[in-house]
């Protein structure tokens, strides 16, 4: 098994266990592990296992990629040595707790409880069997007592701790390196692990939770904020600064949906909080920037039109057409890479290409959830104009009730979507292959 483990001998340590093949690190959300530092560059580097060869390679990085203090492009790791990502520190661990998977998704570990009795030694041989501890190891966690975050390797039968590489002590009897308790002094024993596969769940089977995920957890509390937030920011887009308002409207948009996105791509099972405030505009010019690269041949089609050019309506039509295809993974491609030159053709086509059945299904779905929030709209703009235009309260009343629980729903059919959207890449990243 081969660990990275990030900030060694401090207590905010926590380690990451690499899968077999291509393991990639930084600061951007599309990465396999997530370092959250700002001297860490979006995507850092990459550190390929295959069998017991486990090598490094720096993706460009800004702050560099360094083992032992020294820079480096591309270099094999060997057990404990020290590797830096910008300045946060790590160390290198290596060892043959369990044989060695040949699956490519990274292992789940499963606890092993086994007590039985090891075989009897051959004739001739002098060493002795190993000595099975006469305790339950039934009763010992799957995780460091100190350090939640770092499973546990070793064991003490007396104070019935479990503890990582971190919390024990390390001495040498008889050329045999053993692991006591710090806090008792009693030799530990080791916990056994077996790796199991786990659970692949494919983008048609997780489909159905999406229609359930705005509801988990906070999800409701998040959608009534989010109604009550998206309408008053619609009113106000309405006043005298209306053009900036309506751009900070929709910049806040689009960082609500990237948030979604970017959770569900985390395989995160509850919705995220609210975005900050702190990147409205550029979130409008990386929404308005996907929507005329998506569309940019109609427009054309039409601006030329206007001026007197002979353009077929169909031709026109069939452009606008390919145009609603192409945005949602362009749109996609921006979220995940948080910027709007994703979404140029050389990423966008071959990644259709790629997931091209799921895609088509997301393709229906998006269109479909989006059309019946237009209709909604046509409805809820409706029950708008009679809330300000009549004077009977009760109308008024029943109105603006319509008019929330609409906003409620479209709020609830945008997370939806935006969940669909975030599936697809999680669920298809490796073909995406977006780093």
């Amino acid at each position: 098994m081969n660990r990275l483990i990030v900030n060694p001998n401090r207590p905010d340590t926590w380690e990451i266990e690499l899968k077999e093949g291509t393991n990639h690190l930084g600061r951007g959300d599309a990465t396999d592990f997530k370092i959250a530092d700002d001297s860490v560059s979006s995507s850092h580097c990459q550190v390929v296992v295959a069998g017991n060869d486990v090598s490094i390679q720096d993706l460009g990085s800004t702050n560099g990629t360094f083992i032992n203090g020294q820079p480096v492009q591309t270099a094999k790791l060997l057990h404990g040595q020290a590797i830096r990502l910008g300045n946060v520190e790590m160390m290198f661990h290596t060892e043959s707790l369990a044989p060695a998977t040949t699956d490519t998704a990274a292992p789940r570990l499963r606890f092993s409880t086994s007590s039985q009795t090891p075989a009897p030694s051959a004739p001739g041989d002098e060493t002795p069997p190993p000595l099975r501890p006469t305790f339950d190891l039934s009763v010992a966690s799957k995780v460091c007592k100190y350090h939640p975050k770092n499973m546990a390797r070793w064991f003490c039968g007396q104070c019935q701790r479990s503890f990582c590489d971190l919390c024990v002590n390390s001495h040498t009897v008889g050329g045999t390196s053993q692991k006591s308790c710090r806090t008792c002094a009693v030799t530990c024993v080791p916990l056994e692990f077996e790796l199991e596969a786990p659970a692949q769940i494919g983008f048609m089977a997780a489909l159905p939770g999406a229609f359930i995920y705005p509801f988990r957890g906070t999800g409701v509390l998040i959608l009534m904020f989010s109604t009550v937030l998206f309408a008053g920011l619609g009113f106000m887009s309405a006043g005298i600064f209306s053009i900036l308002m309506k751009m900070a409207a929709i910049g806040y948009l689009f960082s609500y949906m990237q948030n979604i996105i970017h959770a569900t791509a985390n395989e995160e099972k509850e919705m995220p909080e609210m975005p900050g405030m702190d990147d409205l505009f550029s979130g409008f010019v990386r929404l308005a920037g996907t929507v005329a690269m998506s569309f940019c041949l109609p427009l054309g089609l039409l601006i030329a039109k206007f001026c007197g050019v002979e353009i077929p309506v169909s031709a026109i039509i069939i452009s606008a057409l390919l145009g609603c295809l192409y945005f949602p993974m362009a749109f996609l491609a921006v979220a995940m890479k948080d910027n709007v030159l994703a979404a140029n053709p050389m990423i966008v086509l071959p990644s259709i290409i790629r997931v091209l059945g799921q895609y088509f299904v997301t393709v229906i779905l998006f269109a479909s959830i989006f059309g019946v929030q237009q209709i909604g709209n046509l409805v809820s703009h409706a029950a708008g104009s009679a809330a300000f235009t009549t004077t009977n309260s009760k109308v008024m009343f029943v109105s603006f009730g319509i008019l929330f629980v609409w906003n409620f729903i479209s709020v609830y059919l945008l997370t939806v979507n935006m969940r669909i959207m975030g599936l697809l890449y999680a669920t298809q990243k490796e073909k995406l292959a977006w780093y």
